[in-house]
């Protein structure tokens, strides 16, 4: 059987026997807890919305899982964003939130320093720790941790028969409700179309100042990531990643106040 390889940043991943096999790397496993994601494939299997593998499984110390590949399907093309995808994105993000699922609480101080740890803080981004510092510090303040994605790139939107639903729960935790909000105003949309996404959202004006933090805090969070990556891999498309995100944070570069 002929196997064929897929696009894939962090893992190995391709197609065999008509599934979609993805095999980890020992750079990715020191971040990533795979038991608290196996955890959530176990409980969701149920939801419509997303599609995933219904386990992952260690072998010779790399973790393999397998899912059901779907051909003619396509990733969200961050051009085509427009309202009405905004609006199933919003839909699907609070129908995540909803459930109420045993998994761990992400820690914002603990998660940052798995990377500062092995590559020390970014020299641009040290006038930031102080504020950083300030935002991990009141990271849950009045509010409860929900289920949540964390990474919501336009490759994990899959557009499978005109329908759009979420895959790739490698970072799945709980986590403050806007954190997926500002992730995918992060690294999906640009433009006046951040903007519109956040008026779409109806927010508060504290949940707006929560929103802007998350976005300031994952923008810090990952530079150090891909400056991480960088050092492991020495692939040049995280050093890009992370000057991408450096001068994203520098620049401030959010919507209208």
């Amino acid at each position: 059987m002929k196997k064929i390889k897929l696009e894939g940043l962090t893992n190995e991943t391709f197609v065999i026997k008509n599934k979609v096999v993805k095999k980890s790397s020992a750079p990715i496993d020191y971040f990533l807890d795979r038991q608290n994601e196996n955890n959530f494939y176990q409980q969701s299997q149920n939801l419509s919305f997303i599609l995933t593998p219904t386990k992952i499984v260690k072998k010779k110390n790399r973790w393999v899982s397998k899912m059901h590949y779907y051909p003619n399907t396509k990733t969200l093309s961050i051009k085509r964003i427009n309202s009405e995808k905004m609006k199933t994105i919003i839909s699907l993000i609070e129908e995540l939130h909803l459930q109420k699922y045993d998994l761990k609480v992400f820690n914002p101080q603990t998660f940052l320093k798995l990377f500062t740890s092995k590559v020390g803080v970014i020299e641009q981004l040290k006038p930031w720790t102080k504020k950083i510092n300030l935002i991990i510090k009141n990271y849950y303040a009045m509010s409860t941790p929900v289920v949540s994605h964390n990474d919501l790139i336009p490759e994990n939107f899959l557009i499978k028969d005109g329908n759009i639903f979420l895959i790739d729960f490698e970072y799945v935790s709980l986590n403050h409700y806007l954190f997926d909000y500002a992730s995918f105003i992060n690294d999906s949309l640009t433009g006046t179309k951040r903007q519109e996404f956040v008026e779409l959202l109806n927010l508060t004006h504290q949940e707006l100042v929560k929103l802007k933090q998350l976005m300031q805090y994952q923008d810090y969070l990952w530079a150090h990531w891909a400056k991480y990556m960088y050092h492991e891999t020495k692939q040049k498309i995280y050093w890009k990643l992370m000057k991408n995100k450096i001068e994203q944070l520098i620049s401030a570069l959010f919507w209208s106040e």
